[in-house]
């Protein structure tokens, strides 16, 4: 598939036609597998008193579908999304290959792949999203990291007084900062592998960051150089217009079923998909199986550890028996820890992404056919 830089899809005018260029800048996340049905207890409950049963009857148990999501999802390094400047991947020598860590420090630092191995703190789960993935995109994917803390590398070069941001330069010539206050928390990182293996080159080998609650922008692959400065600084995607901050805004898609998707009226229906926000995770999912009119609580799976940082998997049973042969629109809105709820459905300027992310809601049409 070609990858279309942001410059590029920049050009291209808003509507549809910014839709398809989104999805052509990166590989698309795989759909789950389906598994084994979950010992959970669907969101859905059969009426009892309806289907032209007396009211004293019981009705039969509906048997959960298959595909209900039971652990927190991984993205393969081979599906995992790709988004660059549009200068070709950087083929760097991981025996001659150093990380130089200048600037307002009490000195220097030259850093070996081997050294940052040797500074290794073992394998973190974390969610990665591009800030121009559009509403029901697949720029956004799922890994398991192999960090270095930042924090831990600052105090070893010795932060001077009246540093404020740190700048991050790319082999390809990307650059961009974040506050230094983002750099030193303890959940700040550099990647070395992905999914146990050593970082591939088109997803930033040797070495590339990984920021909590920013969109992946801010998060530069193939990194050379970090800079602390006393300044504020304004990185490449900056400069034409794209976010400052890159804060990752509460977002949700549904991926089961699939859009124009047929069922028999009677069947149990399984909803599914996934959930990202930013620092303050998910806290809720809702699903809509009539456009938006009624909202049910959705069943959420989430990582283990720091679920903020993770994509949620999400899953509602709809029991349609009883409801009437037609066309529904099914709609998933999520809402962070802070509070901010999804809304509105329709699309702005290249899909709602621009400047800053879209946290519009995510909608799909499915039928429901008479037996």
């Amino acid at each position: 598939m070609k990858r279309l830089d942001r410059r590029t899809f920049l050009r291209v005018s808003a509507g549809g036609a910014a839709a398809l260029v989104l999805a052509a800048c990166g590989r698309p996340v795989r759909q789950p597998e389906p598994s084994s049905p979950s010992a959970l207890s669907p969101t859905s409950t059969p009426d009892t008193a309806s289907g032209g049963m007396g009211s004293n009857a019981i009705a039969p148990t509906p048997t959960l579908p298959d595909g209900i999501p039971t652990e927190v999802r991984i993205t393969p390094n081979d599906a995992f999304y790709e988004v660059d400047i549009g200068r070709g991947q950087p083929k760097i020598d991981p025996d001659t290959y150093r990380l130089r860590l200048t600037g307002l420090v009490e000195r220097e630092l030259e850093l070996s792949l081997d050294d940052l191995r040797q500074r290794s703190a073992g394998a973190h789960m974390r969610t990665m999203e591009c800030i121009s993935n559009p509403v029901g995109g697949n720029l956004i994917g799922n890994a398991v990291w192999e960090v270095v803390p930042m924090r831990e590398l600052l105090e070893e070069a010795g932060i001077r007084e009246g540093a404020v941001e740190i700048i991050t330069r790319a082999a390809d010539g990307f650059h961009t900062s974040v506050p230094i206050e983002t750099a030193l928390d303890p959940l700040a990182y550099l990647a070395i592998r992905m999914n146990g293996e050593p970082l591939p080159r088109e997803h930033g080998f040797p070495v590339r960051c990984l920021w909590p609650g920013r969109y992946g922008m801010k998060q530069p692959k193939w990194l050379v150089e970090i800079e602390v400065t006393d300044r504020p600084y304004t990185g490449y995607w900056e400069q034409q217009g794209w976010s400052n901050d890159a804060f990752i805004k509460v977002n949700s898609q549904i991926e089961l079923p699939g859009d124009q998707a047929r069922f028999p009226v009677g069947e149990q229906v399984l909803i599914s998909g996934r959930a990202f926000a930013g620092r303050s995770g998910v806290q809720r999912v809702e699903v809509s199986t009539d456009n938006g009119e009624t909202w049910h609580d959705a069943n959420l799976v989430q990582a283990p550890e720091h679920p903020e940082l993770v994509w949620t998997m999400w899953w509602y049973v709809w029991d349609t028996r009883g409801v009437s042969p037609g066309r529904y629109v099914l709609k998933a809105r999520a809402t962070d820890g802070e509070g901010n709820t999804q809304e509105g459905t329709r699309s702005g300027l290249f899909g709602d992404t621009f400047p800053d992310g879209t946290s519009l809601i995510h909608a799909r049409a499915i039928f429901l056919d008479e037996v």
